[in-house]
């Protein structure tokens, strides 16, 4: 038997002010029958035993009211997020889209065996991202839900594309100070970025347009994609049959998670035409990934979704009966 150190025993030894900060963290890993739910809690007190239940939407809920719960008491800034939801297909689009106090979802976790590219009947993470985003704001009034990348790393004394390595994902976080409620308060304001290798030197969600400044490598090139879903777009959709008899995302119109454009070289920029629901941007590279968790990865970044100002474009007069 091994006794393992408690957080205040070893973070001497590794935090530095204004340099290196560990905050502390949980996955409540919980079930809805047979199926894991599993939530992150970060800067949490003390631990959060998890809830099961008979459906993935109630269980999410249940334990994301838990670690709220804690927020409200202890008066700390701890908060929620959906971890890997295609991991062994437990969560759908219309699930996420009806979660109410979680702000966070995982758009790529490097972890080998959580499927964020989907497969013939389940959609990709960032589809369901996009699925997710255009119900929440046209129809349920429920706020945005930010992008965010982990490594989900469980293995550190060797490196494969088989194993769940460190390094492979993460975000960056326009803060004051590096400190736990400064962090926070910057990521519950969507001022930050997720990514696996893309740094970005500014994001300017202005209100004509939303520009990027990337901070560009030599000998690397690099293409934004902006993507979103117009205000009225196609709601119509269409059930999905799995071989598994899991429950999957719907399917639904192309309208939702459009390619708007897309902008070569290092200062990408997208003009709003005014009826975008939100706007985000996807900046790939042609660094290929060290150590990614699929085979031909490059370095990418996701900005979080824009909604641009509301702007009615005026009908051209009707000429004169003859």
């Amino acid at each position: 038997m091994i006794r393992l150190k408690t957080l205040q025993e070893f973070r001497g030894a590794f935090e530095e002010l204004d340099h290196f900060l560990l905050m502390m963290g949980e996955e409540i890993s919980a079930k809805a029958g047979k199926i894991p739910v599993h939530i992150g809690a970060v800067n949490i007190r003390k631990p959060i035993a998890p809830i099961d239940g008979t459906t993935v939407l109630d269980v999410m809920q249940r334990n994301i009211n838990a670690v709220l719960e804690q927020r409200k008491a202890t008066g700390k800034r701890i908060f929620p997020h959906i971890n890997h939801p295609n991991f062994e297909w437990a969560i759908t689009a219309e699930d996420l889209m009806q979660i109410r106090g979680d702000r966070f979802v995982e758009i790529y976790n490097g972890h080998p065996a959580v499927r964020n590219e989907g497969d013939a009947t389940h959609v990709d993470v960032e589809r369901m991202w996009d699925i997710t985003l255009a119900f929440r704001l046209a129809r349920l009034n429920l706020p945005v839900l930010y992008g965010i990348a982990v490594d989900d790393s469980h293995s550190y004394h060797s490196t494969s594309i088989t194993k769940a390595n460190p390094g492979r994902g993460w975000i960056m976080v326009r803060a004051l100070r590096l400190l736990p409620d400064e962090i926070v308060t910057a990521l519950e304001a969507g001022d930050f970025y997720a990514s696996t290798g893309v740094r970005l030197i500014e994001i300017t969600p202005g209100r004509e347009s939303l520009s990027l400044k990337i901070d560009s490598a030599p000998g690397i090139d690099y293409i934004t994609y902006f993507i979103g879903t117009r205000r009225h777009f196609n709601e119509a959709s269409e059930p999905v049959q799995t071989t598994n008899g899991l429950a999957a995302t719907r399917s639904y119109s192309a309208e939702i998670g459009e390619l708007l454009a897309k902008s070569p070289g290092a200062n990408p920029s997208y003009s709003y035409r005014g009826d975008e629901l939100y706007v985000r941007a996807k900046v790939f590279s042609t660094k290929p990934k060290f150590n990614g968790y699929a085979n031909n990865e490059v370095e990418v970044a996701w900005t979080q979704p824009v909604i641009p100002p509301k702007r009615v474009v005026a009908s051209s007069p009707l000429a004169p009966a003859h």
